[in-house]
């Protein structure tokens, strides 16, 4: 193989590497877009006939941490799912912000606000479970750490808004 062909063969195996990449980025944030409106769902589910106002809507996200993936491919812009509950002047909101951080796939910030609650603004962390579902840790735990989120761990978050 002459050094022209050993070249060019190196050049396409760095494309096809880089086109793999692109496409398993794609399919991440895909998957992020996807469990964030299936969590959204769920939410608003559980408020189901309460009386508290259950605001959804979408985010535009420009995600610097897919930057690596290709700009040119459009994957670092995406519009996900947001929510937001109400109860009197209190309130939830849940914010993707980006697909990675510290090693967590879909970093949302879960924010509890409660005025006149001793401690008003109390702020959780979520994160893609890798067995499916949600992570949930409070704002002094470490990356990676957190528990299951469920119904009941998702209403002992918030039970200073009742």
């Amino acid at each position: 193989m002459s050094a022209r062909e050993r070249f060019f063969e190196k050049v396409q195996q760095r494309h096809n590497a880089g086109a793999a990449h692109e496409k398993s980025a794609a399919r991440e944030v895909a998957a992020f877009c996807a469990a964030m409106d299936r969590l959204a769902q769920h939410i608003t589910a559980w408020f189901a006939n309460s009386g508290m106002v259950v605001e959804r809507s979408t985010k535009s996200i420009q995600d610097m941490s897919a930057i690596g993936f290709s700009l040119s491919s459009g994957i670092c812009r995406y519009e996900i799912a947001t929510l937001c509950i109400r109860n009197g002047s209190g309130y939830v909101s849940i914010i993707p912000e980006q697909l990675c951080r510290d090693g967590n796939i879909g970093h949302v910030i879960m924010s509890v606000v409660a005025p006149g609650n001793a401690s008003e603004n109390e702020v959780f962390y979520l994160s893609m479970a890798p067995e499916g579902g949600w992570r949930m840790r409070g704002e002094v735990e470490p990356a990676g750490e957190g528990v299951v989120l469920t119904e009941e761990v998702f209403f002992q978050a918030i039970a200073r808004l009742a």
